[in-house]
């Protein structure tokens, strides 16, 4: 039996590699204490497949989300963070869904990894 290899879940530039390692430096206090580290955690994630619904939309799709639904709930935390969606989002939680989903969709060089908001 072959091991599979898991899923791309964005462009080439962010691989399952790139996006375990920043999960890896994140998941640790006091980052993952506060809301902006907690969303910073969904957002990767749910990006690597490790949990079904999405942070912000709470959408249930299995299995690694592709760079269409991706960028789909980059733009649903964003929307959170400008105020147009309505929901009862934590702006400081939905900062960090925002700013991890948009380095794995290639939006930002650097990944999130300071909580800057708290």
């Amino acid at each position: 039996m072959t091991a599979r290899r898991p899923a791309r879940p964005a462009d080439a530039s962010r691989t399952p590699t790139d996006l375990e390692g920043v999960l890896a430096r994140v998941d640790t206090p006091p980052f993952c204490t506060g809301r902006y580290g907690r969303g910073v955690l969904a957002g990767l994630r749910w990006a690597l497949g490790h949990q079904v619904a999405a942070p912000i939309t709470e959408m249930s799709l299995p299995g690694v989300p592709g760079p269409a639904r991706l960028q789909a709930e980059a733009d649903a935390a964003r929307a959170e963070l400008l105020g147009h969606h309505g929901r009862s989002v934590q702006l400081d939680y939905a900062r960090g869904v925002y700013e991890a989903l948009a380095w794995v969709c290639g939006h930002r060089q650097h990944p999130p990894e300071t909580p800057a908001y708290e």
